[in-house]
This record gives structure tokens, sequence and C-alpha cells, in this order.
């Protein structure tokens, strides 16, 4: 077998599964700009956030929040029960208020992340301002929220749930905490 065939092959489908990542976040954020929080959906919310908590559930874009509904329900839905862990679903984003993000700054990090993330890594760990802004806030947002929900009171757990919720876990998550980001993360990938 000619290895420069495996390697073209290799770098076909690698190219596949790139343009299948980017079409996927294609459809994901077509379908988050129309959303808007379900009613039904925020009063199901506010039975597990404190008022404060609530505060800054609200403080998100309706999108964001109708998101995070999305994932609160597919993990209800798929048995979920820790109560941290619902929390963190609902709150893992919130981070984002601090600089909401416009439209097309919103299809700037789908793509940018798609083709270059090591680069779009660099980015983020600038202030967010000029044409860095949304790389710093998709990157710096997880560290954002936590600081917010510990501020409204959330558990030590919650908080660590929303500062890691973008981190690399191990593959056998051994820890409890590891398992419950396993699973936010898991959810947030397909919400």
């Amino acid at each position: 077998m000619d290895p420069r065939a495996s390697i073209a092959g290799l770098i076909k489908f690698a190219g596949g599964i790139k343009a299948v990542r980017i079409l996927y976040r294609t459809q994901q954020f077509w379908n988050a700009l129309r959303s808007v929080p379900d009613p039904d959906q925020l009063a199901d919310a506010q039975r597990f956030l404190s008022p404060a908590q609530m505060t800054i559930f609200r403080q998100m874009q309706a999108n964001e929040q109708a998101h995070s509904l999305r994932l609160f329900r597919r993990l209800r839905e798929q048995g979920e029960t820790h109560i941290d862990l619902l929390a963190a679903a609902l709150l893992h984003d919130i981070g984002k208020s601090r600089f909401p993000l416009r439209l097309w700054e919103r299809v700037v990090i789908v793509l940018a992340e798609s083709l270059f993330p090591e680069q779009v890594e660099i980015w983020g760990k600038s202030a967010p301002r000029g044409w860095r802004r949304p790389f710093v806030i998709a990157r710096q947002h997880p560290a954002w929220g936590a600081e917010m929900a510990a501020k409204a009171g959330a558990s030590p757990l919650v908080v660590s749930l929303i500062q890691r919720h973008q981190a690399p876990i191990p593959p056998q998550p051994k820890t409890l905490e590891d398992q419950l980001l396993h699973r936010l993360q898991l959810a947030d990938n397909e919400s």
C-alpha cells in the first residue's frame, strides 16, 4: 500500500469531519438565533435556582437562556437528578452576559473555532475589545460565569462545573465532579 495514498485518505477524511462539524455548528447557530425561552421551562428553572441565581440567568441574551433551558431539559429527560449538575446546566453560559455577543461575532467564532482552533485559543487570552473580542468571550466566559455564580450563592460544585465546562477531561472520569462535567459537556454539545 502506498503511504501517500493513506495520508491523502486521512486528510480527506479529516476534512470531511471538519466540514460536517462546520455544518453542524452552522445549523446550531441558526437554530439558536430564533430561540426564545419557553415560559413553562423558565418556571421549571426557577425551582432549581435561587432568586439571585435566577437574576443572573435572566441577564443572558434570550437565545442563550433558551440554549441553557434546552440543556437543562435534555439532562432531565436523560434521568439526571443531581441538583448541582442541573443548576450548572442552567448557568454554564452566564459569563457571556458580561459582554453580549453580536450576530457577526457568533459567526466569526463558529467559523474560526472550526478552521483554526489553536489560534482562537491564543486570541482568547486578550482583553475583550477590538477584533479579538468574540474570541475572548468564547474562551473566558467560563471563568466569568463561575465568579458570577459564586457571588449569587451557587454551591462550590456548581461553580467548578461552570468554570470547567469547556475544559478537557480525562476519557475515564473518576471523580463525581468529572463524571458530572462529562455529562454536562455531552449534553451541551448536543444542545
